[in-house]
């Protein structure tokens, strides 16, 4: 019964994650950010009234005050700035959308990844990754990752492999969309390809999976999350199952048409083994060479959890990706489609 109580409580330890990381990083977030106080919100009022009433107005008038300065703070205190800051946000998701950053953007490339991991449980691990990016229509979009690694467990009884591992794929669709923010929910999964037992789970995954991407138009930045869960669902019966979550908050800074950075977290809970949880750290730089061609280079090293399979020690990472907008079935052929 206990077993089954704490199985019950997993998906609302997820959402705990979740909220968790987004109230961590928007913190951060808007640390970032200059919070101007006009001499109008300290100034006394002119009325003279009793203690008990003042206490009772402030208390009242403080979260009114508060709002209305989040509120100029991100949307603009005059009619120019708010012009400003709304073409600054447009022009940042636009940006971010180009580079290929944005999780929730329904656009597509073809990228080409050269990674090197070291992991805590000794294994060393050169993988070269493709993947497709589709987006079938305006709003609903496709991809597949197909990886070949090379992995080396570098102790007595350990191996050295190399082949085919995991094929993983996401699909799903962009749900909302609006200057202040944008929403993608899906699907992600794997399935069993690889050519040697030490390279793969050898289960097939699946989960839920969404994104949500928020323009910080007075910082040039984008604040994007993540959030997937994975389940095995059958495959080799000798082999075990796997059910961990992954949130991953990330911090997009524009520089410029050309250079962007990403300061990016990656949480993992492993559920099936005593919710051992693991964070890794990774910083991104990349260069827009025009319409299509960008490349970028990433860093990262493991802060939390040493005793997992997720557990990172180092990793860097080099990649090249060529964008493009066109969907698959365009929106003009929904337009043209009888309406009745």
């Amino acid at each position: 019964m206990a077993l089954d109580l704490r199985r019950n409580r997993e998906p609302f330890q997820t959402i705990t994650l979740i909220l968790e990381a987004v109230s961590i990083w928007l913190l951060i977030v808007l640390s970032f950010v200059p919070m101007n106080v006009s001499a109008a919100d300290t100034a006394p009022t002119a009325e003279t009234q009793s203690q008990n009433d003042k206490g009772l107005e402030s208390a009242q008038e403080k979260p009114e005050g508060e709002l209305s300065r989040l509120e100029s703070l991100i949307q603009g205190t005059t009619p120019e700035e708010r012009a400003r800051l709304e073409e600054e946000r447009k022009r940042l998701s636009a940006a971010a959308a180009g580079f290929g950053t944005d999780p929730t953007a329904i656009i597509g490339y073809y990228q080409l990844e050269y990674g090197h991991f070291v992991f805590t449980n000794n294994v060393r691990l050169d993988s070269v990754t493709a993947t497709i990016r589709l987006p079938i229509t305006p709003n609903f979009g496709f991809q597949v990752n197909v990886p070949y690694a090379w992995a080396n467990l570098d102790q007595p009884g350990g191996f050295n492999k190399n082949g085919v591992s995991d094929l993983t794929f996401r699909t799903g669709g962009r749900v909302y969309a609006s200057e202040n923010v944008a929403l993608f929910i899906g699907t992600d999964g794997s399935f069993p390809t690889a050519s040697e037992t030490q390279l793969g789970t050898g289960k097939y995954t699946i989960g839920p999976g969404g994104a949500m991407a928020v323009p910080l138009a007075r910082v040039r930045s984008l604040f994007f999350l993540i959030a997937e869960d994975f389940n095995s669902i059958g495959g080799d019966p000798s082999r075990a199952n796997l059910h961990f979550t992954q949130v991953t908050p990330a911090f997009n800074t524009i520089w410029s048409q050309h250079w962007w950075t990403q300061a990016i977290v990656q949480w993992n809970v492993d559920w099936n083994h005593g919710r051992k949880t693991t964070m890794n750290l990774q910083g991104e730089i990349g260069h827009r060479f025009d319409n299509h061609w960008n490349v970028f280079a990433t860093a990262g090293t493991g802060v939390v959890g040493r005793d997992t399979f997720l557990g990172l020690d180092w990793t860097v990472q080099l990649g090249v990706r060529w964008v493009f907008r066109t969907p698959l079935i365009p929106e003009r052929l929904f337009k043209s489609l009888p309406k009745n």
